[in-house]
């Protein structure tokens, strides 16, 4: 055995400063009680030299049914996001104004994830929390403008009464709430701020399709951010801006999503060319989800996770004129060829690079209700959980994945569609979501105090 004195890589351990611990509620700043597309505005506001965990921060709010009291005017809640589903708009924004983070059709994004968590997860913490089903292997999305009446029962979702309400705490997906290390927002200039924009009056709920009294007029209140706040003590807190004001930048690692969108029109079939605009540096993986358009204001179906797939039969991605992968990757929802795996697995790799926990499922092949994707018979009044996804680390420089910042690379997806009778454009135009996996860099410049992300 080598004696101490020689082991020359030995490394003195490195003390970790003492820190203490507070949970901090943040309330909105615009308001106590919002209404459908109203903007809710809460503050980080933390005391100077303090950091934040924000992996371990959360969102609390109360969601009230104002329909007037009837059995058959409840909510149902989205079984896969639960109340999740009145964000549409995730933001975060400096004390300068600087935009941190965007990601629209926030909602749409959930339900991707949540799908991709395994049943038990949602069953028991998901459904605590934010009001998703309880039995995720068949409580059904509602994807038909027709809705379902009273008669067919809440169908495993859970529920708000007319004129009552029910608190959810929400675990936001975001960079900022994603960061490798703590934030140091107690270093900054201003107040930086999260905003939530609300989803419609008509997209954000769903109701029967005969319900006596509109749930329209839904409210959400109570908002409240818990920050888990770390402040240390006197000398590290020093020495740490002296650090920074020394022109030192502090840069935190972080992977985060930004949304783009293209239609598709009414009836389409055959090869579909859709082009995306993005310009992120690193992007680690693309996933594209597609809904109908119409039904994302329509109050008797599930819009944030009624998602379809058009009778595809295979798709690819191209990057300035280069197919990603040299083939494309089939999918085939028949029982007769039936090809899901694909698919799945680079779904299952894309979301890794924000979550290694989502490795999971919470649907299958043969239950009716809970399909990965339906028979082309009933892609246009049925759900689906398929997200059209790609790994792109793999054909990258490295671990950097793949750079779309420089002009002329465009981001294309490639998805040919059967000609199924009941494919789900035929019920109107597609709205095709792409969710751009990517790195970004948070850099905190010591000498003004400014916060920036860069992506």
């Amino acid at each position: 055995m080598t004696p101490s004195v020689l082991r020359y890589s030995d490394q003195i351990p490195q003390m970790a400063p003492q820190m203490d611990l507070n949970y901090l509620t943040m309330i909105p700043s615009n308001g106590a009680t919002f209404s459908p597309s109203q903007n809710v505005r809460i503050p980080i506001n933390i005391p100077t030299d303090s950091f934040v965990d924000m992996k371990r921060a959360y969102i609390k709010f109360k969601l009230t049914n104002n329909a007037t009291a009837a059995d058959n005017s409840l909510i149902l809640l989205d079984p896969v996001v639960g109340a999740a589903s009145i964000i549409s708009t995730f933001r975060v924004v400096s004390g300068t104004g600087a935009l941190l983070e965007e990601i629209q059709h926030y909602d749409a994004l959930c339900a991707i994830m949540n799908n991709h968590k395994n049943a038990d997860v949602r069953q028991s913490r998901s459904a605590i929390t934010m009001g998703a089903s309880q039995v995720p292997m068949t409580a059904e999305s509602l994807s038909v403008d027709a809705g379902v009446a009273a008669a067919a029962g809440v169908g495993g979702k859970e529920t708000i009464a007319a004129a009552q309400s029910k608190i959810f705490y929400h675990e936001p997906v975001s960079a900022v709430f994603n960061a490798d290390k703590l934030m140091p927002f107690g270093y900054t200039q201003g107040t930086s701020y999260i905003e939530l924009t609300l989803n419609s009056a008509t997209g954000g709920v769903t109701q029967y399709s005969n319900a006596t009294n509109a749930a329209t007029a839904w409210t959400a209140s109570e908002w409240e951010l818990y920050l888990p706040v770390l402040r240390p003590g006197a000398e590290f807190a020093n020495n740490f801006r002296t650090l920074i004001q020394s022109g030192l930048p502090i840069n935190i690692h972080s992977v985060g999503f930004q949304n783009s969108q293209q239609n598709i029109a009414e009836n389409a079939t055959g090869q579909q060319t859709i082009t995306f605009s993005t310009r992120k540096r690193s992007v680690k993986s693309v996933m594209t989800s597609l809904r109908i358009n119409g039904q994302l204001s329509l109050i008797t179906c599930n819009s944030s996770s009624g998602f379809k797939h058009n009778d595809a039969v295979d798709y690819q991605y191209s990057v300035g004129g280069r197919r990603i992968p040299s083939a494309p990757i089939k999918v085939r929802a028949e029982t007769n060829g039936l090809d899901l795996g694909g698919a799945f697995n680079n779904t299952l790799m894309a979301l890794g690079h924000y979550d290694s926990n989502l490795r999971g499922a919470s649907f299958d092949v043969s239950t009716q209700h809970r399909k990965y994707m339906q028979n082309v018979a009933d892609d246009n009044d049925r759900s689906s959980s398929v997200a059209f996804s790609l790994d792109l680390e793999q054909y990258g420089e490295g671990l950097s994945g793949m750079n779309l910042a420089g002009q002329g690379l465009p981001l294309v997806l490639h998805l040919n569609c059967g000609a199924g009778a009941a494919r789900a454009s035929t019920v109107g135009a597609l709205l095709a979501d792409l969710y751009v996996v990517h790195d970004v860099i948070f850099t905190l410049d010591g000498v003004s105090g400014t916060l920036s992300a860069s992506s």
